[in-house]
């Protein structure tokens, strides 16, 4: 851990109070160093409500969407769900599970809900062709997968299945026709919000509809402007977006719609206030929505699953990414103490023992998210699946258990991959120079090979690849270490996949295992070439901290100074502190020596937690007097109890 090559140690504390005028002066500091933030409205940036959401009929092809299940469930054709393996796989298809069996306009509708297992191959792959001609649906809706394969859906089509996409991957040039894609990331999106993920889309679906069957449906609302120079203009707001004349003559001809009689047309709400100064299009959707019966009552419980796939996708934690999560953390909180529809996960959130007072994000993503991943990594999503739809409390509450037994068995199985990648490295240091970090024997284990990959970048700081047999062929994932573009390295050695597909900072692969040493050998001279093309890519590791703190300043008093910019995650990172010169006491290893807990000098009763390095922490106290710390200052529960400490992320003497 002390191997880092720098840390760059914030201002102090007093600095910052001192130089930043602002009534939170520290608050205030974060927010401007935060680029996904700082331009965001102090009351947006403070409050979540459903207010602050986009309206989803800017997303493409969801008009068509929504036409295509209404239909479909109204003549009582078979539609069949059909969503990936992971945790937003599985959370978007059972929101969208959910919605259909419970509201009137679909409750007699005839579907189906399947999922891919582990041992399949990624998306739309031979075997899950195979699933969905046995399911003989007249109708498929592919939830987390499907944008990258055109070829796939136009069989399909061609034997008359119609389809609908919902997904957030990147989309190739060639997208399938004869198909509703909704993808915030197709070239023709104007959906303000590109990286969000599918259970947020299964999310705006579900919203779309409610708006769809409403009064509010095609309501046209006009609002008269005058520009800076004087001259007037009519803009026009069509179920939450904002028309001038001409688009909306052109939206018209490209819809082949009736016309509509702007002449008769509504007056823009312009005296109607938010608790949240918003842009016109989001206020007059709001407005529009609390005129329709129950429509936020229905949507409230529906952010739950959405808030599980925003942070267990890794999506960035800045404008409605930002609300979802924080709006799931208050539903999930009342299903926890209240009676709510969702019976599996609330006993999911039971079985996990968290505190009840207040679900917060590091339950998303360190409880109940890796375990509803963790039946897809072992071949069983299906489990997951089952427990989130159940509807009863003792079906849930077995299915719980099942579930938690399950991610047992992953995390046996990651440990017993990690002894192995750990014995493969001493055996072949050499291996460790490249500029990737491969690891690859006929004995690894597969299901986890994300979680492997994801460990390697952490310990050798540089992108890494897992691969795994599986069921005749393998499986790999790379990781990215920095800003790299993962997928690029991908796509120069497609030659060598069956599949693969992901996102900028993960993807995966699967690859015949005859393959693996040509894919390996090419690899490394394709990484040289992918690297240097990226500019901007660090040559040395560094580690930047927002703040230097003094050990008597840590404590409650202080984190609250920055509570107000929870959720932490992806583009919104926790907090980073860097203490200087500290001095150990009362030093206890755990766990046989692998993890250790001490307290320092003039930091009185708070804890500071060192997880896997204890033995490298007891040999570098063992030859240092003092030493430099950074980490993070977070809350624990503990048999009822919440206590404060610091988790150490990096110790050493640092260089700067």
């Amino acid at each position: 851990m002390h191997h880092v090559t720098k840390v760059h140690f914030g201002p102090l504390l007093s600095e910052v109070r001192t130089k930043i005028d602002s009534k939170r002066p520290i608050l205030r500091y974060l927010v401007d160093r935060r680029e996904g933030l700082k331009n965001t409205h102090p009351k947006e940036l403070l409050v979540s409500e459903f207010s602050c959401f986009h309206s989803p009929f800017s997303l493409p092809d969801i008009d068509l969407a929504i036409s295509l299940l209404l239909s479909f469930a109204k003549s009582k054709k078979k539609i069949l769900l059909y969503g990936d393996r992971d945790s937003d796989g599985v959370s978007s298809t059972c929101l969208l599970a959910f919605f259909l069996r419970s509201h009137p306009e679909f409750v007699n509708a005839n579907f189906e809900v399947l999922v891919s297992s582990e041992s399949d191959p990624y998306g739309l792959c031979k075997e899950a062709i195979v699933k969905i001609k046995n399911a003989k649906p007249d109708l498929l809706v592919t939830l987390d997968f499907g944008s990258s394969q055109a070829d796939e859906i136009d069989s399909l089509t061609k034997e008359g299945i119609q389809v609908i996409v919902l997904d957030h991957h990147e989309v190739p040039v060639r997208i399938p026709k004869n198909c509703a894609l909704v993808n915030p990331r197709r070239i023709d999106s104007t959906y303000p919000e590109k990286k969000i993920c599918t259970a947020v889309l299964s999310f705006k679906l579900v919203s779309a509809i409610l708006f769809r069957l409403s009064s509010e449906w095609n309501k046209l609302y006009s609002k008269a402007i005058t520009d800076e120079n004087g001259k007037s203009e009519i803009l026009y707001f069509l179920n939450g977006i904002q028309y001038s004349k001409e688009q909306l003559d052109s939206f018209q001809n490209q819809k082949n719609s009736e016309s509509l009689d702007i002449s008769n047309t509504l007056p823009y709400p312009v005296d109607f206030t938010t608790n949240i100064p918003l842009d016109d299009e989001r206020k007059l959707f709001y407005y529009q929505c609390q005129k329709i019966p129950n429509f936020f009552e229905q949507l409230e419980e529906e952010t739950d699953l959405a808030g599980i796939g925003t942070i267990t996708d890794m999506m960035p934690l800045i404008g409605e990414n930002r609300h979802f999560v924080k709006l799931a953390l208050d539903s999930l909180t009342k299903l926890y103490i209240g009676d709510k529809k969702r019976k599996g996960l609330k006993e999911l959130l039971k079985e996990l023992k968290l505190n009840p007072n207040g679900i917060t994000t590091k339950d998303l993503g360190w409880s109940i998210g890796p375990v509803v991943n963790a039946a897809g990594r072992m071949g069983k999503t299906e489990e997951a699946v089952s427990l989130l739809l159940s509807e009863s409390e003792t079906e849930a509450k077995t299915r719980a258990k099942l579930l938690l037994s399950i991610n047992e068995e992953r995390k046996e199985r990651t440990k017993r991959n990690m002894d192995r990648v750990e014995r493969y490295f001493a055996r072949k240091p050499e291996r460790t120079t490249h500029e990737v970090v491969f690891c690859y024997e006929p004995d690894m284990e597969p299901g986890v090979s994300g979680i492997v990959a994801t460990r390697m970048v952490d310990t050798y700081k540089k992108p890494a690849i897992f691969i795994a047999p599986d069921n005749g062929d393998a499986r790999g994932s790379i990781r990215s270490y920095g800003p790299e573009n993962v997928l690029l390295l991908l796509e120069s050695l497609s030659e060598y996949f069956l599949h693969f597909g992901g996102h900028p900072e993960a993807g995966g692969f699967s690859i015949s295992i005859e393959q693996i040493p040509k894919f390996e050998a090419a690899l490394y001279e394709k990484a040289k070439l992918w690297l240097n093309e990226d500019k901007d890519r660090p040559t040395e590791h560094l580690i930047e901290t927002d703040f230097t703190v003094l050990p008597e300043e840590m404590g409650e008093k202080l984190l609250k100074e920055w509570k107000d910019l929870e959720p932490f995650g992806q583009g919104n990172p926790d907090i980073k502190l860097g203490i200087k010169n500290a001095k150990a006491i009362h030093l206890t290893p755990l766990s046989g020596g692998k993890h250790v807990r001490f307290h320092i000098v003039g930091s009185g009763s708070l804890k500071f937690m060192i997880w896997n390095k204890g033995e490298e922490f007891q040999s570098f106290m063992s030859k240092q007097g003092s030493f430099d710390l950074v980490g993070s200052l977070e809350e624990n529960l503990y048999q009822g109890r919440t206590s404060l400490q610091f988790i150490v992320e990096w110790f050493g003497k640092s260089e700067m």
